[in-house]
């Protein structure tokens, strides 16, 4: 019976893990500097290696470039598959993968140990607890009460969130604070 649970529960636990990550692939959205490596079927002359440029673009043999900055994956397989079908092939059986992924970064500044850029992993959501400890940590004359997160927003605004880091530090029911590439958080020196 003892037996029979724990092969239950390091199934589950082999399981549940891969189907959080596949349920991360489906929602990243790819992004400028990502690299992709795309495989055509029986077609190995037109496997390619590519890293999406700065306005989102990849170039491909045949087709030249397509915009897959802001599609899934999937997506992008899709409109590559379809070009191709378009003009070129039969039943392509095009396969696209992310080979890397582009950085992510936020910016700390103000009363923090070590001022500058934090990299995170783009499987990974930031906070501002961690991008915080990315930096080290606050200085002893931080004003810990009010955070400011500057964000660009779609619209081409720029967005200015207030934040209690100290509440979100000192209560472990406080929902800590998302930030996401691009984000500055500043940390102001209290006034005593």
């Amino acid at each position: 019976m003892i037996n029979i649970l724990g092969k239950i529960v390091l199934a589950l636990a082999c399981v549940l893990p891969a189907a959080t990550f596949a349920q991360k692939e489906i929602s990243y959205k790819l992004r400028p500097l990502d690299v992709l490596e795309m495989r055509v079927f029986q077609e190995e002359d037109m496997d390619t290696l590519c890293r999406i440029s700065a306005n989102g673009e990849i170039i491909l043999p045949l087709i030249n470039k397509v915009k897959v900055a802001g599609l899934s994956l999937q997506d992008a397989q899709a409109k590559i598959k379809e070009l191709y079908e378009k003009d070129y092939l039969v039943s392509a059986n095009v396969s696209l993968f992310i080979r890397e992924y582009a950085p992510q970064r936020v910016y700390v500044i103000g009363q923090v140990n070590k001022p500058g850029e934090v990299i995170f992993p783009p499987e990974e959501q930031m906070t501002l607890s961690r991008a915080i400890a990315g930096a080290m940590g606050t200085t002893r004359i931080a004003n810990q009460r009010s955070i400011n997160i500057k964000r660009k927003m779609p619209d081409g605004g720029i967005k200015v969130f207030d934040v209690d880091l100290k509440a979100i530090l000192s209560d472990k029911n406080a929902k800590d604070f998302q930030v996401y590439d691009g984000d500055t958080i500043e940390v102001s020196e209290a006034m005593f």
